[in-house]
């Protein structure tokens, strides 16, 4: 049995008087907060400004930091004078070389009749001079650096850059953010899909620890990648652009009055491959056109049996995922075994149900947190592998899909996954997640999800053909 000692020691309570703590939006001009008493201290009016941040002072134009001092203010150590001015980091003094005007004492820094200051050489070492030079096209200067446009379509003028002719800057309004667009397209794109509604993410099914619903956020992720998705599937830049787009409508639980889902089936609708309706060459497939093909007798050919003396003999289903990243990369291919399996488990136990005839049921209970935290959301395509290595698209039933009324017409299925009929306005798709930690980031796609989901419940439903039990109609 394990002991705790407590020790009670005598002592004394001094009467100390205590200051009120501040936040550094209450230092007056010229101080800033120290956060280790968090109070606020004066910076040297002659050599010194306040950090952008508030917190410790930074060396004034034409001074640098004096790190041979012996004074206590450590974090801030006191600014000596150039004789001319100093470099960016207020580290080095600087000359000003036969490019510039010459120094200037009011700013103490060298002056450009054009162009702009620079203090570095072409591999980023800092000199002992700064020149005047004029960034190349598609660059801008900043921090006496000529450093490129965020994009490839922008061109510089004056230390910033702006998106060519016929082209719009979207999702950011600055030099080093945002990208090019197509202005036409994106226009067509933003008056069908408003930015007012084509960011938001609702979760119908989603519970908050205190037990309220979390009914939609506007999602970061979205927010920055949507339009330039859209655009450039519609403009044909590449087909991970398309997958991208596709990956945002699953996020979206393939709800059709969501923006990415109706611009994906607007793209998509009159499209055909491989018999397939809606599947385009370079675009990629996300909704069957109709249930019927759940009864095809053809499109698989494998031939399975119980009897190892049957030949060929075949007992075990293969199947194989086609993943891809949010951004749209092709992760390659993979054997379907313990992907739905969140539970973990031995390989072999959990990997039974590959085996034809097999039922297996897995259950348990899963932490949340681990999808907090877990890598960034894989989105997967599953195929059925016919002995002749043909691949047969499955079809993917999301028992939780809503349609155009809100109501669930996927949702009546028994306890082997397994739905009589189908509505009107049921949906079978094909591509799913097994948990999503993308779509609930707010505000930055860096930050934390504040909505995750999780796969609840997944099965795979295997029918015999009713005229030959040795084969199977396509399962799902």
């Amino acid at each position: 049995m394990p002991w705790l000692l407590l020790l009670l020691l005598p002592g004394t309570v001094l009467g100390t008087t205590f200051t009120p703590v501040t936040s550094s939006s209450s230092c007056t001009s010229g101080s800033y907060l120290d956060t280790a008493t968090f109070s606020c201290v004066a910076c040297d009016a002659t050599t010194q400004d306040v950090t952008p941040d508030g917190y410790g002072c930074q060396c004034k134009a034409g001074y640098i930091r004096d790190f041979n001092t012996t004074s206590t203010t450590a974090p801030n150590p006191p600014c000596i004078a150039c004789t001319y001015a100093s470099d960016s980091l207020r580290l080095f003094c600087m000359t000003c070389d036969s490019t510039t005007t010459g120094f200037d004492t009011s700013t103490r820094e060298c002056t450009c009749a054009t162009g702009g200051l620079v203090e570095t050489d072409q591999a980023g070492v800092t000199r002992t001079y700064k020149s005047c030079v004029t960034c190349t096209a598609g660059s801008y200067l900043s921090g006496g650096v000529c450093l490129p446009c965020n994009d490839p379509l922008m061109q510089a003028s004056t230390s910033t850059c702006a998106c060519n002719s016929s082209y719009t800057q979207v999702n950011g309004a600055t030099y080093n953010d945002g990208v090019c667009l197509h202005t036409a397209t994106t226009t067509d794109m933003q008056t069908n899909y408003p930015a007012s509604t084509a960011y938001t993410v609702t979760y119908p099914n989603v519970v908050s620890a205190a037990g309220t619903t979390t009914s939609s956020v506007t999602s970061a992720v979205l927010e920055r990648w949507f339009y330039e998705a859209a655009v450039k599937c519609t403009r044909e830049a590449g087909v991970q652009w398309c997958q991208m787009l596709a990956n945002m409508c699953v996020l979206q639980m393939y709800l059709e009055s969501s923006a990415a889902c109706a611009a994906w089936i607007s793209l998509t609708a009159a499209l055909t491959t491989n018999g397939f309706t809606g599947w385009g060459t370079g675009i990629g497939f996300l909704y069957f056109a109709n249930t019927g093909f759940l009864d095809d007798i053809d499109g698989i050919t494998t031939s399975y049996s119980f009897e190892r003396t049957d030949v060929p003999y075949t007992d075990t289903l293969d199947m194989r995922l086609a993943s891809y990243a949010f951004n749209g990369t092709f992760l390659g291919w993979h054997n379907l075994t313990t992907q739905l399996n969140l539970c973990g488990g031995e390989y072999d136990r959990v990997t039974k149900w590959t085996g034809y005839g097999h039922w297996q049921l897995i259950e348990c209970d899963l932490d949340i947190n681990r999808f907090v935290r877990a890598n960034d959301t894989v989105f997967y395509d599953p195929y059925f592998v016919n002995t002749d290595g043909t691949l047969y698209p499955m079809p993917v039933i999301i028992a939780n899909y809503r349609d155009s009324s809100n109501s669930e017409p996927m949702a009546e299925y028994d306890e082997y996954f397994f739905q009589k009929s189908y509505g009107a306005s049921a949906r079978l798709m094909r591509r799913f997640f097994l948990w999503d930690n993308l779509s609930g980031r707010v505000g930055s796609t860096t930050n934390s999800p504040t909505v995750v989901r999780m796969l609840n419940t997944a099965g795979i439903l295997v029918k015999t053909q009713t005229q030959d039990p040795n084969s199977i109609t396509p399962p799902r």
